[in-house]
């Protein structure tokens, strides 16, 4: 299993690197380091190889950067179909844009659903919708290894917040007793430290905080 953590500079959430021969990145940041970015991708895989972007929310610490990225890269940017219009629209009071002194523009994307499957030839991901973060924010998941991408859904450590716009704390709840439920051995979450060997361990916390 290869996923390559870009970690996070400054605003910027953790991005991936899935490999393959169809690579995918998840999550480009605000777009501030895209050189940064670019430049750590390349020292990982073949950037021709890189053909799909997948967002895994529509906040803009998550897709500030997807345009350029996408220019740079060639590639499609995916994101679940609820939280498909605020970027599509650019509004930067849903994508939080505002909250980061910035604006968001108009950005064409293509729509995720819950179940869809992304095969790099490497490893193949599943979507998973889990609303809660924001209405339409989703997770990936390799079931042959446990290996989860959260997003902003669930970190090593906690949750995500619940009182942006579209956020919603029972449907937070429901998603993340959602993933409990899945064999995880490995985390990878939209901000703060990766989990190797003991995710599931991390779930159980994250359902401690929201006191269930």
């Amino acid at each position: 299993m290869t996923v390559h953590i870009l970690s996070g500079t400054g605003y910027d959430s953790n991005c991936f690197l899935i490999s393959g021969d169809r690579a995918i990145l998840v999550d480009t940041g605000t777009g501030i380091h895209h050189s940064t970015l670019l430049a750590s991708i390349s020292k990982v895989e073949d950037i021709s190889r890189v053909r799909k972007i997948i967002l895994t929310h529509c906040h803009y610490d998550h897709v500030g950067g997807a345009q350029q990225m996408a220019k740079a890269l060639d590639a499609e940017v995916h994101i679940h179909e609820l939280d498909a219009p605020p970027v599509r629209e650019g509004s930067s009071t849903v994508t939080t844009a505002e909250m980061f002194g910035s604006r968001m523009d108009p950005m064409n994307v293509k729509c995720l659903n819950s179940g869809d499957l992304l095969d790099t030839g490497d490893h193949v991901f599943t979507v998973i919708h889990t609303p809660g973060h924001t209405r339409g924010g989703i997770c990936l998941f390799e079931a042959s290894t446990g290996s989860l991408i959260s997003g902003d859904t669930v970190f090593a450590g906690g949750v995500g917040r619940w009182d942006l716009p579209t956020g919603d704390l029972n449907s937070l709840i429901i998603s993340v007793k959602r993933l409990a439920s899945l064999r995880l051995t490995d985390l990878y979450p939209g901000h703060g430290p990766c989990v190797r060997g003991n995710a599931d361990e991390y779930m159980k916390e994250a359902l401690n905080y929201l006191g269930e």
